[in-house]
Parts: structure tokens; sequence; C-alpha cells
């Protein structure tokens, strides 16, 4: 049985890959702090703790086959940029630098289609993925980058939920931009089966760098969104939109397409209206 680390394997991703890959994989798990694994508290996956450095135990207690990079820290409670660079770019990058000295084949990362310069999180992002394609040549690596995706049990840093959340207790007003920005939004459900896609088709993605765009292809603004959760959850919010200005850098219309995942024998199965329903409803 080959061996997969998970990065973030408490995260909303990261365990529910544990989950889907765990009867056909052993799963070793990689977090920052070990003491609250409350999304796996009931699994008996091995997990080591980054807090002081990625663990040399990691690659020497087992060999790693194949590694999931699906940790990150999204900074929306103002942590400083230092802070960031170690959690984004430091950590990861020594976790990549370890696996190519002990053999590990593939890495598999988890990117962000923002812009680079609309945050620190997304600069950092950007900047541990061009270090992986530099280092294309000495492992196998393998980019998805996600759209916004969302379901059951995602924390309150993810848009969705923290809006389900305030519709539910209908607060008022709810503060939003415009809403112009066309998105696209994917339950999550269909990013582990996108993940799971490309592990089974490895044979199938040349070696060196391979990029995938993980999107459903159907886009909705963040106006009709509000209003469709605020129709599902039958809130009496205000929606104020104008309240709150547009980010520096805004992406205000997304241009992912999903055609590579699909030759491969990946598409989505779950409609927004659909992941949004399975969302309120266990919530």
């Amino acid at each position: 049985m080959k061996t997969i680390l998970i990065t973030g394997i408490n995260g909303f991703l990261g365990s529910h890959l544990a989950r889907e890959l765990s009867s056909e994989y052993k799963i070793i798990g990689l977090e920052y702090t070990i003491e609250n694994l409350f999304r796996i508290a009931e699994c008996n996956y091995k997990v080591y703790a980054a807090q002081e450095d990625i663990p040399e135990a990691i690659f020497t207690d087992q060999r790693i086959d194949l590694i999931i990079h699906t940790a990150t820290f999204y900074g929306k409670n103002n942590e400083d940029i230092i802070r960031m660079f170690n959690a984004i770019l430091y950590s990861p990058f020594n976790l990549l630098d370890k696996a190519i000295k002990h053999g590990c084949r593939i890495f598999i990362n988890t990117d962000t289609v923002l812009d680079r310069f609309v945050s620190t999180y997304a600069l950092t992002k950007r900047q541990f993925q061009e270090w992986l394609f530099h280092r294309k040549n000495e492992i196998k690596v393998i980019n998805m980058q996600l759209e916004h995706f969302y379901g059951p049990g995602a924390s309150d840093s993810n848009f969705i939920t923290a809006m389900m959340h305030k519709l539910k207790k209908h607060e008022s007003p709810i503060n939003l931009t415009p809403g112009d920005q066309q998105r696209d939004f994917l339950f999550i459900d269909d990013v582990v089966s996108a993940f799971l896609t490309v592990i089974n088709n490895q044979s199938l993605i040349p070696e060196e760098y391979s990029s995938f765009q993980v999107c459903s292809n159907q886009r909705i603004s963040i106006r009709d969104l509000m209003i469709l959760m605020k129709e599902l959850t039958g809130s009496n919010s205000k929606l104020n939109f104008g309240a709150v200005p547009y980010r520096e850098n805004e992406l205000m219309q997304s241009t992912t397409n999903n055609v590579a995942l699909r030759l491969l024998g990946w598409k989505p199965a779950c409609n927004i209206i659909e992941g949004l329903k399975r969302t309120s409803t266990n919530m």
C-alpha cells in the first residue's frame, strides 16, 4: 500500500481527501499543531506537527510516495506578513526540499486562481507555485488551481459559509461590495473528485510540471449568489450592496477552464443550487 502525506489534514479539504483516499492508501498527516484535530478525531492517522520545523521523521519513519499539499493560511484576521510568509512559502518550501532529498515521486499542490497582487495570501501562493515550477526537474509536480469551493463543515473564513451564517441569523444589514464580480464556485465533493482524478491518472500526466484549473465553468455574480442564498435560507437580512469597496486588483471575471481535467475523465457533479441546499441543510 502506497503512502500519501496530506498537509493540512485537519482542514476542510485535507480531511475530506484523507477519508476518501484511506481505503486505498496509507495516510500520513501534517499540521501546524496537533492539539485539536477536530475534523479527524475519529480517524487513526499518524499526524506530525510542523510548528517548529518540518520533521525529518516524516520521511525516515516511512517512505512517502506522494504529497498532497492543502495546508494554507488565509490571513483574514490581520496576521502579520512574516507569519503569512512562513506558513505559505517557507514551510512548504522546506517540505518540498525534504521530499526531493528523500526521493518522493509526486508533489500535488493546492493553488489559487487569484491574481498575485490581490492579497498577501495570493502573492505568497504564487511565489511557492513558481518555486515548484523551478524545481520540476527534481520531482513531478501537479498544480491544482482551485476556484472558490464550499460545502458543509467549511470554516467561517469560507465566503459562502460566512454569508450563510449571517443570513440564517437574519443579520441586517449585510454590507457587501457592489457584487458584480463573476465567480465560479465548486462543491467540496467535486474538488475531492478532481484530486482523485489526477492521482488515478498519474501515468497520463506528463512528468515534471502540469497544472489543472479546478472549476465548474459555470459563473455567477456575487450579487446573484447572495440573492439566491437569501431565498434558499428564507432570510430577512437586508443585502447592502455597494457598502464595501472592491479590493485593489479585484478579479472581476473568472476566466478559468476545466478542459484539461475533463480530458482525464473528470466533470463536476453538483450545481450551485444543489450545493447551496446541501450546505444550508447541514450547517
